[in-house]
């Protein structure tokens, strides 16, 4: 890898610890609303971790259209399913047993979770 881009890399993906077993990994991506970086969370649980984004996709969605709606909840359940997340609650995760697969385990989440965003054009 070039070493100017292994220095971006190293520079602006920040990881914090934000609780006992909880990690905030944040992108030099900007969300275009607030200007603040995407955060993911990558979280202890009995059998692993979990990557989740806390609920901020279906909190951005809310922002723009009933978000309960049942064929509006079949859809996020499917976008989700097909890059291997699932919902847990407002938030969409997708286990990460292995943390060797932790890079394509991000991947996944953010694909879905920027379909879904996106997915509001067909709503509005």
């Amino acid at each position: 890898m070039d070493e100017q881009l292994r220095e971006i890399l190293v520079k602006k993906i920040k990881v914090k610890e934000v609780g006992s077993g909880k990690f905030a990994i944040l992108f030099p991506v900007l969300k275009a609303e607030t200007n603040k970086p995407y955060e993911l969370y990558l979280v202890k649980k009995a059998n692993g971790y979990v990557l989740s984004d806390e609920g901020s996709t279906m909190a951005e969605l809310e922002k723009i259209f009933y978000i309960n709606e049942p064929e509006v909840v079949r859809n996020l359940a499917t976008i989700a399913q097909q890059y291997g997340c699932r919902r847990d609650g407002n938030a969409i995760v997708t286990d990460c047993a292995d943390l060797a697969e932790l890079p394509i385990k991000i991947g996944h989440l953010i694909q879905a979770l920027s379909f879904m965003l996106n997915m509001k054009i067909f709503y509005v």
